[in-house]
């Protein structure tokens, strides 16, 4: 337990990823912020990180949860990991989150494989990836999670329920729905919960490289003819909370060109400029 520690700064990595990943954020952090625990956490190491994300929130929410640091807390998610903690902070009543920063987090999901990543299957049509990803089984891995297919949105928001829940586009955010992970909240539920943060932190890179498209990590997508629509003129905007959230200046967004994906995390100019900022 960590209870002794005030104003302390979570960290966790993405898929494939693990904990050592972010070695070089929590040094930094550490040396501007004595005195301030800052802990990447040891969960989900390597291939463990395809474990559905519900699970992984809920675990994650419980392991912060035990450390008995339960005010003023910053969250940093990476990759994955930033979309995970953005559906644990939606589903966590009363939270005492002041600050989530995103880096590239897909927080709309991807409509590509990145070849770099995963050069066995780029090569996959979206319409076979959409039959892998959509059924019982798919979603029981973290990547079909994560999967918007922009052509086939009825499919997708009948069947990703993951995502399309956490973005308050499924029929099912209207009322609870139970199945074998638990209670999944209403729209209005989540809302207020990510209502509760002070500041939510935006970082996006357009030669991401990883994420299709990159603007996903800003809330924006593609529509049917895959053009890009910001988060302003999403459907979730509203009801999400995400308008109120910005209307007060809540959320901060971090547009950093000529870093990777995976460099940000590492990046100097990226830290200097849209993470240490914004620790509390």
């Amino acid at each position: 337990p960590l209870s002794s520690a005030t104003d302390p700064v979570f960290l966790y990595h993405g898929v494939n990823d693990d904990y050592k990943t972010l070695d070089t954020l929590v040094e930094r952090i550490r040396g501007d912020f004595p005195g301030t625990l800052v802990h990447s956490i040891q969960m989900y190491p390597g291939l463990k990180s395809i474990e559905p994300l519900e699970h992984q929130s809920k675990e994650l929410r419980k392991y912060i949860e035990n450390q008995g640091v339960t005010s003023n807390i910053t969250l940093i998610g990476h990759s994955q990991g930033a979309l995970t903690l953005r559906y644990m902070i939606q589903q966590w009543d009363n939270h005492n989150i002041a600050t989530f920063i995103s880096v590239v987090g897909p927080q709309m999901g991807v409509s590509k494989i990145p070849p770099t990543s995963t050069k066995d299957y780029h090569w996959l049509p979206n319409s076979t990836i959409a039959d892998i990803c959509y059924n019982a089984l798919g979603q029981e891995l973290s990547v079909c999670n994560m999967w918007n297919d922009p052509k086939r949105q009825a499919f997708y928001k009948k069947h990703n329920k993951f995502l399309s829940e956490s973005l308050c586009q499924a029929p099912e955010n209207q009322k609870r729905r139970t199945r074998k992970r638990g209670d999944a909240k209403k729209c209005s539920e989540q809302a207020a919960n990510l209502n509760r943060l002070k500041k939510l932190v935006l970082l996006a890179t357009p030669d991401d490289g990883t994420i299709y498209p990159f603007e996903s990590a800003l809330f924006g997508y593609y529509n049917e003819q895959w053009e890009i629509v910001p988060r302003q003129k999403q459907d979730f905007y509203t009801p999400l909370g995400l308008e109120a959230l910005e209307r007060r200046g809540g959320i901060v967004q971090c547009v950093q060109p000529g870093v990777d994906h995976h460099e940000m995390v590492f990046d100097l100019g990226v830290y200097v400029n849209c993470i240490k900022p914004y620790i509390n």
